[in-house]
């Protein structure tokens, strides 16, 4: 059992008959020892209460300290996880657009190649629109020249204004480009009166 100071206040001695102890300083002592086991008594409590304080704070600490690093180890991983989703967006982000480039490149190829060929084309018909003009201007040319060798100009003139111009003669332009050669040909009209 654990001695108290109130213990040692109230101790109480058995008395000799003979050769006992003086009883006032026995007295004395055990107060002043009491006082001082008082002294050391409480600063135990205190040290002990001061502990058990310290104790539950370093517990909160160690907790505190504990979930502190799981958000941090949380705080890392999502920072990872975001910087990995960030690269993986970009990384979509440039495919989409390499992608779209070529895509954009493939219409361009494409709608050059369109216009090269109307240009070819065009030029094709521009060469046959030149010999079939050049084909139907000989041909009046041909014709005035045989039926007026001995004609001047101005007789000519007045031939063809008198009597229109002369009938040209079966074209010898392919079957496959009359349909061109009839717009080359100028519509036959009357001649305008002359008073």
């Amino acid at each position: 059992m654990r001695l108290t100071p109130l213990d040692i206040f109230q101790r109480e001695f058995s008395r000799k008959k003979l050769g006992g102890l003086d009883e006032t300083e026995v007295y004395e002592f055990l107060k002043k020892v009491g006082r001082e086991y008082e002294g050391v008594y409480a600063e135990n409590k205190n040290l002990k209460d001061q502990n058990q304080r310290l104790t539950n704070q370093m517990k909160d600490y160690l907790e505190l300290e504990k979930t502190l690093k799981q958000t941090l180890i949380s705080a890392q991983k999502a920072s990872g996880d975001l910087k990995n989703n960030a690269e993986k967006e970009a990384e979509l982000i440039v495919k989409e657009a390499e992608i779209q480039g070529e895509r954009i490149l493939d219409e361009v190829r494409s709608e050059s190649e369109v216009i090269g060929k109307d240009i070819r084309e065009l030029k094709r018909q521009k060469r046959m629109l030149k010999v079939e003009l050049r084909t139907v201007l000989e041909s009046y040319l041909g014709m005035l020249t045989d039926e007026m060798p001995t004609m001047s100009a101005n007789a000519a003139r007045a031939e063809v204004q008198k009597n229109g111009p002369p009938t040209p003669q079966p074209s010898t332009v392919p079957p496959s480009q009359q349909p061109l050669q009839s717009y080359l040909q100028p519509p036959l009209q009357p001649p305008p009166e002359t008073n």
